[in-house]
């Protein structure tokens, strides 16, 4: 039970959100919880505070001044979430919601993170591989294109970068079998929870210290892009919608989601819900 007193000992800040898994059938785990903000916070603040990423922050508050929400604002964490049809096993990064979940072997639990990823020219490759290796003090090779891009804006970057505070690799970093790929920190926390990198996965460093202290070589990784989810609570039908980064996802995928998630369980659908849930999404699963 090495790896349940280990989770047991975390701090909050390297915990991340953690949640027994639900009853089968059932696919959602956490709650929605709200903050009132002091006349010095950001939104980008409330986010490293409360281990969430930057976007998806913003997302669930739209209307709000992420730089200016002012004194006394109410602002949702958006801490509820319809977990990924992807396998419960390992580590599943669904690059729609910026987020990383771990199943940790033999323990009916999940432990979610948000994750920085690859920018729109450099997407985040959508795979399954595995955890190869983990590195202490990485250095960072930049490729070719990374090089080329500081040059045009006068930052002539060297064909190896030593670890150290320029080093967009942080301190540790889990190597992928896909070559060239890594899950790891980052010398920026402002960019965890945006496209930011040249196609990897970054973490507070809090949390790839966790994830590399807990998480097995060999382990499997599975990379999806999943806008619309669909899960039941109980008797009751939630949603997740989110921003397709890469592409563009058709709102009838979701009606399919949704006649397949009822096909055995009989519910009636708030259609008018649904469709405002499409135009303005929020990350935050929605009873429907």
């Amino acid at each position: 039970m090495f790896v349940l007193l280990a989770f047991v000992g975390l701090s909050p800040a390297a915990m991340g959100a953690a949640y027994s898994l639900p009853a089968e059938g059932d696919q959602v785990v956490g709650a929605v919880i709200t903050v009132r903000l002091t006349y010095e916070d950001t939104l980008a603040d409330v986010a490293q505070r409360h281990a969430l990423g930057y976007q998806e922050l913003l997302d669930a508050n739209p209307g709000i001044d992420p730089w200016l929400p002012g004194e006394g604002t109410v602002v949702r964490l958006p801490t509820e979430y319809v977990l990924p049809s992807a396998p419960r096993e390992g580590l599943v990064i669904n690059v729609a919601e910026y987020r990383l979940y771990y199943y940790p072997p033999k323990l009916n639990m999940v432990v979610t993170y948000p994750v920085g990823l690859g920018r729109m020219d450099f997407p985040t490759p959508l795979v399954s591989t595995k955890i190869t290796g983990k590195l202490e003090n990485p250095s960072w090779t930049p490729t070719p294109a990374a090089r080329e891009e500081h040059a045009e804006m006068g930052d002539e970057l060297p064909h190896v970068v030593p670890p150290g505070p320029d080093n967009p690799l942080g301190k540790l970093a889990m190597q992928l079998a896909l070559p060239g790929y890594f899950i790891h920190g980052t010398n920026k926390p402002f960019g965890v929870g945006q496209m930011v990198s040249h196609g990897c996965i970054r973490l507070y460093d809090p949390h790839i210290e966790t994830l590399v202290e807990l998480v097995p070589r060999g382990t499997p990784v599975h990379i999806v892009n999943e806008p619309f989810k669909v899960g039941w609570r109980g008797e009751e039908l939630y949603a997740e919608v989110h921003e397709d980064m890469y592409t563009e996802t058709d709102p009838e995928v979701l009606v399919r989601m949704i006649a397949d998630a009822t096909k055995n369980r009989a519910a009636v659908i708030d259609w008018a819900r649904l469709n405002r849930l499409t135009q303005a999404p929020t990350g935050i699963p929605v009873r429907i």
